[in-house]
């Protein structure tokens, strides 16, 4: 079997809504392995405007996915997605790409969605959505340089007007030319994309590829042995803002006495940042800004130290920016911050995420190279739309399995094994699972655990006293087995991807113990139910989930195996227990 990183099942959320998000997950994934394509492909080419061409070929994928899929609220959501998969990238600055990514998509939808799916939405939206990607190219350089960089764009403007004697040439005029060409070329992939959609739905349908087995991505990325502090989260929060108006009003002297010391200790701190801190192309940046504003800006005061000033000001600027980024960001993966993520409606939208992650090895190795793409453009969007077909079906599948043996068999041992594994292996867990107490059969007693959180409770204890609820030779703590049954319901919100339920027999054929938490079970994911071998025909006839669930005997496998059996033997290896 593969990896499952499937989409959750929130308490409410109608099969339809589902449907779009684990349809929404697997065309996020193809979005973004056209992204790492495409983009690597045009940043070796070193071309200019390489970012708006990008978008383009994003807004063809997206128009052309619109003829075939017409599920409300798909292309937004999958440019959630996409988005969310950024956190992955090693870049220290994630927030404009993410942000980019994002804006498209919800430009794209709302044009679909006012003008429909035909050539005048697919048109406008991706004339708009193109468009876009100037706009926040100069909102953000704005943002990370400050208003001087708008005094130095519009000077070097005036410069280049005397020079070529083009008295016309405005500041203003060339953001619209640059505008109307982006736009026109937005506006001719949205035709572009509609017309290839519209023939993908008459061509023959290829033959269906079934997902690869892929190692499952990680939602957040490991920082060795980082420790993450909520307090220095808020600290950063709070220096972002302060830091830029000390840096705007104080002097550069002062600004600099401020700033450069927390720079240092987030360069310590946060190893991803050296990265970008360390980057030539950073600090070419830089020192191009300082240039420019030392002639331009030199020039309009009538003193060049003012101009380096100026310029060395918007450089320390810039360096702040995105020293407090990245150190935001990389507090943002607390892991409390994550619970929060993977509860209530947002666990989703997580979980989408996660399930994109997974079908991203097999989008980027499928993902023909220019020629083909070039040559069969409508064959190639073909195969990978019934690609995503296929991922779609397969993340929106629930997938049970039972776990059997005789007492001291190690069932439960097994299940904390299990959990652990899947919890290096970024999948989300959660159900009960329950403790033996004592050093030899016949246990003393038991504990029920929370995988969710962590919590115990007493749940059973061997004795002879008629009182509470008898099953054989022990009693049953009615607060254990409320506390059991609100850990189960709890999973269930959470849309963990992997629930465990241990253990299921007489009581809850009787309609006690968990039964009552068990009327209502995910649709997608991975469960895994510990059964008594002597009920595991009743158990899968009272609970229609487990009518086709793989049956395996505790007394013949070890955790390795159990992981094998789940998540597939080429994943398992990946994260050998």
């Amino acid at each position: 079997m593969l990896i499952t990183q499937k989409l959750a099942t929130v308490g409410g959320t109608e099969p339809q809504v589902r449907q779009v998000w684990s349809r929404a997950a697997a065309l996020g994934s193809l979005w973004a392995a056209f992204e790492i394509v495409v983009g690597s492909f045009l940043h070796n080419l070193r071309l200019p405007f390489a970012g708006t061409m990008l978008a383009a070929a994003s807004v063809l994928l997206l128009t052309a996915a619109a003829q075939v899929w017409t599920e409300r609220g798909l292309i937004w959501r999958a440019a959630l997605v996409c988005a969310l998969m950024k956190s992955v990238s090693p870049s220290a600055v994630l927030l404009g790409p993410m942000v980019g990514i994002l804006m498209e998509g919800m430009i794209l939808q709302v044009s679909l969605r006012l003008l429909g799916a035909g050539w005048p939405g697919c048109l406008i939206g991706g004339a708009l959505a193109v468009s876009y990607t100037l706009l926040q190219k100069v909102v953000s350089l704005t943002i990370l340089y400050g208003a001087d960089l708008v005094r130095v764009y519009t000077a070097t403007v005036q410069f280049a007007s005397k020079v070529t004697g083009w008295e016309g040439l405005h500041p203003t005029t060339v953001l619209l030319m640059l505008l109307l060409v982006q736009a026109a070329l937005g506006a001719f992939a949205g035709l572009t994309g509609w017309q290839m959609g519209r023939r993908v739905l008459r061509c023959p349908v290829p033959r269906a590829v079934p997902p690869v087995q892929a190692a499952p991505f990680k939602f957040t990325q490991t920082m060795g042995d980082f420790r993450h502090s909520l307090p220095m989260l808020a600290a950063g929060l709070m220096a972002l803002p302060v830091g830029m108006w000390l840096i705007g009003r104080a002097s550069l002297t002062v600004g600099g006495l401020l700033a450069l010391p927390i720079v240092a200790g987030i360069f310590v701190r946060y190893g991803r940042s050296r990265g970008r801190l360390l980057n030539l192309r950073l600090w070419a940046e830089l020192l191009l800004v300082v240039v420019l504003s030392s002639v331009m800006l030199g020039a309009a005061y009538g003193e060049l130290g003012k101009g380096v000033i100026a310029g060395a000001r918007m450089a320390l600027r810039a360096v702040w920016l995105i020293a407090l980024f990245t150190a935001i960001g990389a507090e943002l993966s607390h892991p409390r911050l994550l619970r929060w993520l993977t509860s209530g409606r947002l666990a989703s939208v997580y979980a989408a995420a996660q399930s994109a992650f997974c079908a991203l090895p097999d989008f980027v190795a499928n993902i023909p190279d220019l020629r083909s793409l070039v040559c069969r453009p409508v064959d190639t969007l073909a195969r990978l739309f019934r690609q995503v077909d296929s991922w779609q079906r397969y993340l929106g599948a629930a997938h049970a399995f039972i776990l059997t043996g005789e007492r001291g068999a190690g069932k439960s041992t097994l299940c904390l094994a299990l959990a652990e594994r899947a919890r290096q292996a970024g999948i989300s867990v959660g159900g009960i699972v329950s403790i033996s107490e004592g050093d030899t059969l016949p246990w003393q007693g038991y504990r029920v655990k929370n995988l969710l959180t962590g919590e115990e409770r007493p749940l059973a204890r061997r004795t002879d006293i008629q009182e509470g609820i008898r099953c054989g030779s022990y009693v049953f703590d009615p607060e254990g087995i409320r506390f059991g049954q609100q850990a189960i319901e709890q999973a269930v919100q959470a849309g963990v991807h992997l629930l465990v339920v241990d253990e299921v027999g007489l009581l809850e054929l009787n309609g006690e113990g968990w039964a009552p938490a068990l009327q209502q079970l995910p649709t997608t994911g991975v469960m895994l139910w510990v059964v008594r071998a002597s009920v595991v025909e009743e158990i899968r006839r009272r609970y229609p989930p487990l009518a086709g669930a793989t049956v395996m005997d505790a007394a013949t496998m070890d955790a390795q195996a159990l992981w094998e059996r789940l998540y597939g033997r080429s994943i398992a290896s990946t994260y050998a227990i």
